[in-house]
């Protein structure tokens, strides 16, 4: 569906009036939970929750990530849990990803080989407006949405800014200068460095702004594979992927965690959950379910290719609120595609039957302070 006249000239002005904006360090109180390194058992003891004040915070994902300052000078080891302010460069290395989870609860994960700035970040209440630069690199962010239609959150190059209000979006930038932008959820508007509106996506497209090519939305997907999730209202899923580090699900019924390219995390019509992730290797993946009422559960597990189906299983069960179940789910892959993730296909999967999950839940989860009052008040 199309924007009507009227909110592209209100998108348009807010665009042009960005500049005049100030950057601004809103101190709120958020809460970190749940930040555990995930091993073979997960039978660890959850860190202690730990409070900060700052515009947003670091967490390394995977290797080595460093940070330049606003002030710039040499590169230096970032610190998991470090505070950000706003002009600090995130450098990840060929095996590094870093999150930055905004105070707003908004979260931006940056891939390997990436280099990512954060330009603005004003946060309030009701409204807020983050502005992120793409240096070099990869970056997918979640975009919380908040009550004013005015919130938002930007992805920029040199050569154009792709802004959403909320969603799930992602943004790479090459070194010939392509910006090429992606939405799982949101529309998402293209715009040029004069603020002109070049392209327009729905949930599900991408387009590249290219001197001399002309805009051409068209469906995008991160990997040929995915795996699908698909629960029942009674219980919530969480996927960690094979890497062991990051994950994507729901951690209560208002808080949603995606850190995942290419990943969507949404409602289905009759109240559940999906869950689908990149799937262009065998795994192991873990699907952990929790009660959120007492009784009975289904869950459907689905291998895709290209967005067909491939592959399916089906679960049924009962769940106590509150009790977590843990699945295991291995992917058979095409031998002769099997060396590239983007391009492998799947075959077929296996998910064990569901066991009783001890111990706290994987990743790094970061709560806003709305979402940690959601929780207590449940």
């Amino acid at each position: 569906m199309r924007l009507g006249l009227a909110v592209r000239e209100m998108f348009t002005h807010m665009w042009r009036g960005r500049a005049d904006l100030c950057v601004r360090r809103v101190l709120w109180v958020w809460i970190a939970v749940g930040i555990v390194a995930i091993g073979p058992v997960l039978s660890a003891e959850a860190a202690s929750p730990s409070v900060a004040s700052a515009t947003a915070t670091l967490n390394i994902v995977a290797g080595d990530v460093k940070v330049v300052s606003p002030e710039a000078g040499p590169a230096r080891a970032a610190t998991d849990g470090m505070n950000l302010v706003v002009g600090t460069h995130v450098v990840t290395g060929p095996k590094s990803t870093a999150l930055v989870t905004f105070l707003d609860g908004s979260t931006l994960t940056v891939q390997p080989d990436s280099d990512a700035t954060v330009k603005q970040a004003d946060l309030g209440g009701k409204k807020s407006t983050v502005r992120i630069k793409v240096n070099a690199g990869t970056v997918w962010a979640r975009v919380v949405k908040l009550v004013d239609s005015g919130s938002s959150f930007s992805l920029e190059s040199n050569a154009a800014t792709a802004t959403v209000h909320d969603g799930l979006i992602g943004a790479r930038q090459e070194a010939d200068g392509t910006f090429t932008c992606w939405t799982r959820a949101g529309i998402l508007f293209l715009v040029d460095t004069s603020g002109r509106i070049v392209s327009e996506l729905n949930p599900g497209q991408m387009d590249a702004v290219k001197t001399g090519q002309p805009a051409n939305p068209h469906p995008f997907f991160s990997n040929h594979s995915a795996l699908r999730v698909t629960a029942s209202p009674a219980v919530l899923p969480l996927t960690l992927m094979a890497d062991k580090a990051r994950v994507a699900g729901f951690v209560s019924p208002r808080f949603e965690v995606n850190q995942v390219f290419g990943s969507f995390t949404g409602l289905t019509e009759q109240g559940g959950r999906v869950v689908e992730v990149p799937a262009g290797v065998a795994g192991p993946f873990m699907l952990i379910l929790e009660g959120q009422t007492s009784g009975p559960f289904e869950v459907t597990v689905t291998a895709l290719y290209k967005g067909a189906q491939v592959s399916q299983q089906q679960f049924s069960g009962t769940i106590e609120k509150g009790e977590r179940l843990m699945s295991t789910i291995t992917q058979q892959l095409d031998e002769t595609t099997a060396g590239d993730p983007k391009t492998a296909k799947v075959l077929g999967l296996m998910a064990t039957p569901f066991q009783p999950m001890n111990g706290p839940l994987p990743g790094v989860l970061l709560l806003s302070p709305w979402e940690r009052t959601q929780m207590e008040g449940m």
